[in-house]
């Protein structure tokens, strides 16, 4: 699905942007992997060597589309050419066309795969398929954080219609499932060496959470974790993108928000950081809102009407504006949604 990312200078922090530049982190990549990949896979590879590509593919209307996030890995005793792939779809949402979504990024980065690898970099000219022609191995992983558990499917076998003796034939991709809703916080993973790890997940965990001291509280907790890392540009980066996170998708009274402010410049030391009031102007929290609303929309429906999104462009009141947030997210059709916009 098609997201922009952050640009310098933009803190309109979303879901999706969140995701992208958290799990985008190198130093993140590998400390999952090593968290949530099984250990005899995880020890043939080379996690220290992960590189974060940013795969583009083009689907069958020629729509461009991307997967969230690709980790590519260098496998221990092979050449250079062949590389273990991780896709990681994130989800803020039930979306049941996951796995059907990640087929699709598995074919595709499988065709690139294949074509980089048989064409001759010299010549330019395509090689036959050779007898002993092996594809670079790719696994998927569904990330999904939201008020209710993950009930969509995990293998692609599951979503076609079955009939006795069928399952055997049908295409069998698996997804490692990694849901935030369903994790005690005391069993989320931690690393020594990448304290972002823990931070991330556990803040993605509690954003959805109805009581705002509740997740203020956890704020600083996070900042806690981070205090000895706090001088160090890369941490100090990541926890102003938690505060306009926090900031930006949670509702809080502003005393709330003030006290965030003041434990991030604690922490830091930076006495100069804008205020979340200075970042976020009520035009650029319409303009986000409508965009993530689109993201969302354009997501789970691929198509949606250009009325739809000149209506949605129009609405000012962010009030109005989460309350179309959230039913992008859970309405069980376009229709439904296009009928509260009126």
């Amino acid at each position: 699905m098609g997201k922009k990312r952050i640009k310098k200078g933009d803190y309109r922090v979303t879901h999706d942007t969140f995701f992208d530049e958290t799990f985008g982190m190198p130093s993140f990549g590998v400390a999952f992997l090593k968290a949530k990949l099984p250990r005899k896979i995880r020890k043939q590879l080379d996690l220290d060597k992960l590189t974060v590509v940013w795969k583009k593919f083009r689907d069958e209307l020629f729509r461009e589309t991307r997967p969230d996030i690709v980790y590519k890995v260098p496998i221990r005793g092979t050449d250079e050419h062949v590389n273990f792939h991780v896709i990681v779809e994130h989800k803020s949402f039930d979306d049941h066309s996951t796995i059907f979504q990640l087929w699709g990024y598995v074919r595709q980065l499988c065709v690139q795969d294949a074509k980089e690898r048989l064409t001759d970099p010299e010549t330019e000219e395509r090689k036959g398929w050779p007898k002993n022609f092996q594809l670079s191995p790719v696994i998927p992983i569904i990330i999904h954080h939201g008020p209710t558990p993950f009930s969509g499917k995990t293998q692609l076998a599951d979503l076609f219609y079955e009939i006795p003796g069928i399952k055997e034939y049908l295409p069998h991709l698996q997804a490692i499932l990694v849901d935030l809703s369903t994790i005690e916080e005391e069993n989320l993973p931690r690393d020594p060496n990448a304290p972002e790890l823990f931070v991330v997940l556990l803040i993605m965990k509690v954003i959805f959470n109805k009581d705002p001291e509740t997740i203020i509280d956890k704020y600083e907790e996070i900042l806690d974790e981070l205090k000895p890392y706090s001088q160090m540009p890369r941490y100090r980066e990541l926890i102003r993108k938690l505060l306009y996170y926090v900031a930006y998708n949670v509702e809080m009274p502003e005393a709330g928000v003030t006290r965030m402010e003041n434990k991030t410049r604690e922490t830091t030391g930076d006495k100069t950081m804008p205020s979340v009031a200075q970042v976020f102007t009520d035009k650029g929290k319409v303009e986000s809102k409508v965009e993530a609303i689109l993201d969302v929309l354009e997501g789970r429906y691929s198509e949606v009407p250009q009325a739809t999104k000149v209506a949605v462009a129009k609405v000012t009141d962010l009030a109005v504006l989460r309350r179309l947030t959230i039913l992008a997210s859970n309405c069980k059709s376009l229709a439904e949604f296009k009928k509260a916009l009126k």
